[in-house]
């Protein structure tokens, strides 16, 4: 309130000066009395005084402006409609699963349901009973007719045909022509002699009488017995990894 009378009274009394120091001029000049200095001095300030006020007064309007497009616009608020929840059926997948027929490796059966059954002997290759143990740990696999236990994880495998099942469930891996290849990727290791052999890696690891060794000699496991090709797949896919 005080800023907006002080600056009323600096405009009018710029005005009151401006007027008067103009009427003043023209009167004397008019009427031959010469310039009075007085009256200079006033119109001089009176115009002054009223630049400055045009000043300030452009410049807080230049600033007010600055400062508007500056803020942030925060957008109207627009409610919508709650949509009432509906519940979406969700399908399940088809039992089983289809490796995409691509050139290369043929696919790999329809997962199936298959009745767990302990088997000690089946028909066709051979199989032993035997442990794999790991140097300076104990037992981790066991090997007992077609089955394969992982004793770590307490996971059943069986072997049938060129297949190895997962116990409740499917396919896990195929093994043909000495490599052994994931259900769901390709080919991970291959045998070479005493060799084992990433399928695209090279060396991995070595059989030398009963036991299977890291190609760096980190890891090294025990058999109770020879292995046949299938089993030695399975423990290196086992005990090293996919």
């Amino acid at each position: 309130m005080r800023r907006q009378h002080f600056e009323w009274t600096f405009v009018v009394g710029g005005l009151v000066c401006t007027i008067y120091g103009l009427f003043t001029l023209v009167y004397h000049l008019n009427h031959g009395n010469g310039l009075k200095v007085h009256a200079l001095i006033l119109l001089i300030l009176g115009v002054t005084a009223l630049t400055i006020y045009l000043v300030l007064a452009l410049m807080t309007l230049v600033q007010r402006k600055k400062t508007q497009q500056n803020q942030p616009v925060e957008p109207p608020v627009v409610e919508q409609p709650i949509e009432e929840i509906k519940e979406e059926k969700v399908e399940e997948p088809a039992e089983g699963f289809q490796v995409k027929k691509e050139s290369g490796p043929k696919p790999l059966p329809k997962k199936r349901d298959y009745e767990y059954v302990r088997e000690t002997r089946r028909s066709g290759p051979s199989y032993t009973d035997t442990y794999v143990r790991k140097v300076g740990y104990g037992p981790v696999l066991r090997f007992f007719g077609n089955q394969i236990l992982d004793m770590r994880t307490n996971t059943y495998y069986r072997f049938q045909d060129n297949y190895v099942y997962v116990d409740g469930g499917g396919v896990a891996y195929e093994i043909s022509n000495r490599r052994i290849r994931s259900a769901f990727g390709g080919y991970l290791y291959e045998l070479s002699g005493s060799n084992i052999n990433k399928t695209y890696g090279g060396f991995f690891a070595s059989v030398s009488g009963n036991y299977i060794s890291k190609f760096d000699n980190s890891e090294r496991y025990e058999t109770g017995d020879s292995l046949t090709s299938s089993q030695l797949l399975m423990a290196a896919v086992l005990l090293f990894g996919e």
